[in-house]
């Protein structure tokens, strides 16, 4: 059973939210009244028709936390806002200008009103967005934390089970009144992070997201198909069946985050049982398939998510692609995650996202070598049989070390994959084999050899399997001239997640130039990330997550270098994520 437990407005971008009893909704609108009203920061152009604009344009928590702690009334007049200071100003449909809290903005703020029935809202698509408490309320168990509710500012909040809302994308959420179509999953940026009763922020939300369930969303957006009262403690359900035409809209929003970030519902279509300890299972995209940009390239991974009943998720390299179905082989050992993908069944549904990951074929190298130990050999099969369904005349070398023949996995796939190409050598390494395979050896692989025979056939060499194995590569690489371009590794372990930036240090002004936008500004430590300077300057450039997460905001350095704000200390000097960095000396950005 789902209830609608709270319904909320908020009648101005990015200050407190109003409670409601209930909504009148109409097809195609938001709540009305709901973020009707918008102040400029003058970096952006905004229409006067009441068009929409990104958010960039606007005032809003995530460049200004203490919006929060602002106090708003609202009246038939209008709404009166009041600053921490005690100035107030009201504000009605007729205002044009802010000019009473000039103890709490530098200047003169100009007012911008949305046409009738729609909102600034993040998204010009997002009309509604949807909460689910028990989610929330698993979130703050997970964290040790309390959370309030309304740090994510959602319209509707509801109480189903928690982290359900995912699988309801495509699908509608119904009362006896009104129809929703639940269109997107709602990436989470800092603004997440501001207690909203004193402005400041105590955790870094989006990193806690990532850090303990694999993914930085929290609650689905909605567009309303029928209208209708909407009343606090209405009944919903949702419908049986997907629509996947609503969603293939709301991925082409520009604005919008990739759907192979989306946590979405996947199908367990088939089961194969490939050794006493190892299982396939394909999985059923149905959502992935909608964007074929999408498709999983070999080498690429997903996630799975709220396995074992709770916050644990994991990585798995996918080991075969088909239309619409992504396989991944999966050794069950003591963790909490395979043990939890092995009681997956036929017809289950999971949640994903995904596929991630840069490790995959370079067009332009002369060879491959491919090494892989135990489970890792699925990144191998994936890229094997990607260069066999094109016939590639390439030098091929796959070298793969197991314990015995029992514990051989996907063999078969390699031997098939490898009838089909013309130049290809395949060892098999068997250590604790009595009853060796023809063409199999005891001994374990050279790993100097190995590398030196990939460096002098200009081969990239692709690496995987477990963290000791991988190691000893990582070691022996070290002293060896291999481009790293031509050198992937892929571990067995998640990365992890930087919760806390680190403080900008004091520095004289900086000069930052965007090549492509043809500007050049003198950057200070008062004007924040390189993100926050850049949009200070009216330039909106793709980001998402605005905490060093997400990586929609990395650019290329054409030249200089930047400071890390998060993760391992230092400087930047190819690419650097923009959210999370300020530079480090004279700066120019691909931007």
């Amino acid at each position: 059973m789902i209830s609608i437990e709270d319904l909320y407005r908020y009648p101005i971008k990015g200050f407190l939210a109003k409670p409601m009893s209930f909504a009148e909704l109409k097809a195609g609108e938001g709540i009305p009244g709901d973020r009707g009203i918008a102040l400029g920061t003058g970096t952006l152009d905004v229409a006067p028709d009441g068009d929409w604009v990104a958010c960039q344009a606007f005032q809003r928590m995530s460049i200004r936390p203490d919006l929060t702690v602002f106090k708003l009334e609202t009246s038939e007049i209008g709404a009166r806002v009041v600053n921490p200071q005690g100035q107030s100003a009201i504000i009605t449909s007729d205002s044009t200008v802010l000019t009473e809290l000039s103890d709490s903005f530098e200047k003169d703020l100009k007012l911008y009103h949305r046409r009738q029935g729609c909102g600034y809202w993040d998204h010009e698509d997002a009309a509604l967005s949807i909460i689910n408490l028990a989610t929330i309320e698993d979130i703050a168990q997970t964290l040790g934390i309390p959370v309030d509710p309304l740090q994510f500012r959602a319209n509707i909040y509801v109480r189903a089970e928690p982290w359900v809302e995912f699988q309801w994308l495509g699908r509608a959420l119904e009362t006896d009144e009104i129809t929703l179509d639940i269109i997107r999953p709602i990436d989470r940026c800092k603004t997440t992070s501001v207690d909203v009763k004193t402005g400041k922020s105590e955790v870094n939300m989006p990193a806690a997201l990532q850090q303990f369930f694999g993914h930085m969303y929290c609650g689905v957006y909605a567009s309303v198909r029928k209208g209708g009262q909407l009343r606090r403690g209405a009944a919903a359900r949702v419908s049986s069946s997907t629509e996947t035409m609503r969603v293939q809209k709301a991925v082409g929003v520009a604005t919008a985050p990739k759907l192979t970030s989306w946590p979405r519902p996947a199908r367990i279509s088939d089961v194969q049982h490939e050794t006493h300890d190892t299982t396939s299972f394909w999985l059923e995209d149905s959502l992935g398939a909608l964007d074929a940009s999408q498709i999983a390239q070999p080498g690429q991974y997903i996630r799975l998510h709220d396995l074992a009943g709770g916050h644990t998720w994991r990585s798995y390299t996918v080991s075969a692609i088909r239309k619409g179905q992504l396989r991944i082989t999966v050794k069950c050992d003591t963790g909490l995650g395979s043990q939890a993908v092995h009681r997956l069944k036929f017809n289950d549904i999971v949640t994903i996202s995904g596929p991630f990951g840069d490790a995959t074929l370079r067009d332009e190298c002369e060879a491959f070598h491919f090494v892989s130990a135990g489970i890792g050999i699925t990144p191998s099969i994936a890229k094997l049989t990607a260069l066999a369904e094109k016939r590639d005349r390439r030098p091929i070398v796959v070298t793969h070390v197991a314990k015995s023949q029992n514990d051989l996995v996907l063999w078969g796939d390699v031997t098939q994959a490898a009838g089909k190409l013309p130049n290809v050598d395949l060892r098999l390494h068997l250590t604790r084999e009595a009853d060796l395979p023809k063409g199999a050896v005891s001994v374990r692989p050279d790993v100097k050899a190995l590398i030196a025979e990939a460096k002098a056939t200009l081969a990239d060499l692709h690496i995987c399997g477990p963290t000791g194995f991988v190691a000893q590569f990582e070691r022996e690489i070290e002293d060896v001239d291999v481009p790293r371009e031509r050198v992937s590794i892929d571990r067995f372990t998640s990365p992890g997640v930087a919760m806390q930036m680190r403080d900008i240090s004091p520095s004289p002004p900086i000069t930052v130039t965007l090549q492509k936008s043809k500007i050049s500004a003198e950057w200070r430590p008062e004007d924040g990330t390189l993100l926050e300077f850049i949009e200070s300057l009216g330039i909106v450039t793709p980001a998402h997550c605005r905490a060093g997460i997400c990586k929609s905001c990395q650019c290329n350095i054409a030249s200089g270098s930047a400071q890390r704000l998060t993760g391992s200390p230092g400087d930047d000097t190819q690419r650097t994520l923009i959210c999370s960095s300020v530079p480090s000396g004279a700066l120019v950005l691909d931007i």
